[in-house]
């Protein structure tokens, strides 16, 4: 009896030092970031807004011409002047934006991998035991791959909560605290109207599952 106390307590322990130096991350972090292409753009004034807006309109309405989405005949005055405006100085910077978001939606972060975290999001169960779920998938927002697309591999998290998590309101967040591992997967997410397969970036073996404080 004594040695079954012995290893609770130590499992207590263990679980509180992990939630004492769990690191705090937010859902951006999880994603690459490129803080001179953010600064470029957020340093440009309005009319500098504006037109780099008009060059990427520009460039899709472009493409759209070239797919056959789009008619020459059914273009407007406006699609016209647009197509007119001189706009290339900026395609470099097009370009650069458009690799950095390819980045941003499909690659990992290697300094997280192995760091005990704590992250806020909404819970999808994937398996349970009774009436706990011991294994969920974590979400940024309220109804994530219910609806397509679902959220790039990088912003969803595969939890394993051994323990078991007493599931509420699906609309409730949750925190978690754990151990992050980068490593993909497939997630099978059973649906109203059926069942997914999701791409899966991040997976998480959970040392705490609680209900967010939303006083915080």
């Amino acid at each position: 009896m004594a040695r079954v106390l012995l290893i609770l307590i130590a499992a207590l322990f263990s679980n509180l030092v992990l939630a004492a130096e769990a690191k705090v991350v937010k859902w951006p972090q999880l994603q690459p970031d490129d803080p001179a292409l953010r600064k470029a753009i957020t340093s440009m004034n309005q009319e500098q807004k504006s037109r780099l807006m008009r060059a990427i309109q520009q460039l899709e309405l472009k493409q759209q011409l070239e797919s056959n989405k789009v008619k020459p005949a059914n273009l407007t005055a406006a699609d016209v002047a647009l197509l007119k405006e001189d706009l290339k100085d900026l395609k470099p910077l097009i370009s650069e934006i458009e690799a950095f978001e390819k980045k941003r939606i499909s690659e990992m972060i290697p300094s997280l991998q192995g760091q005990v975290i704590e992250l806020s999001g909404y819970l999808l169960p994937l398996k349970l035991k009774g009436k706990l779920v011991t294994e969920f998938l974590l979400v940024p927002v309220i109804g994530a791959c219910i609806h397509v697309p679902a959220p790039p591999p990088n912003q969803m998290v595969v939890v394993q909560y051994p323990a078991g998590f007493a599931q509420g309101d699906l609309f409730a967040p949750v925190t978690v605290v754990g151990k992050l591992a980068i490593k993909s997967a497939k997630a099978n997410l059973a649906l109203a109207d059926g069942a997914a397969d999701v791409d899966v970036g991040y997976q998480m073996l959970a040392s705490e599952v609680r209900a967010y404080n939303t006083t915080k």
